[in-house]
């Protein structure tokens, strides 16, 4: 039996390095999937698709609109695992969350205060 594990990731190369470190613990080649999950043929911020004229000020300005946004919080690059066993699952959940790997199910983050 397959246990899967997910994990988004920022950067690519926080990936790979996680992928390294995956097959380097015994993971098959093939039971670790990296997939972009936007790229630039789609929808993305600061992609230049709306705005208003430069002179406009407020929430229609174009530093709002046309500005290219900063990205650092999106989690575009998700990274799969397939681990044969309940141990290697659990290795594998380790040192994908030792490399900042994301657990992209809200039902698996911790509760927010407000």
């Amino acid at each position: 039996m397959s246990h899967a594990i997910v994990r988004t990731f920022i950067h690519l190369a926080s990936a790979e390095q996680a992928r390294a470190e995956l097959l380097a613990a015994g993971v098959a080649p093939d039971d670790v999937a990296i997939d972009m999950r936007i790229d630039e043929t789609g929808a993305v911020q600061g992609n230049f698709a709306i705005g208003d004229d430069p002179d406009v000020t407020g929430g229609d300005a174009y530093g709002d609109t046309f500005a290219p946004k900063a990205q650092d919080d999106v989690r575009d690059c998700q990274l799969t695992v397939q681990a044969a066993t309940p141990v290697q699952a659990q290795r594998a959940q380790a040192i994908l969350d030792r490399l900042g790997g994301l657990d992209p199910d809200p039902a698996h983050r911790p509760p927010t205060r407000h």
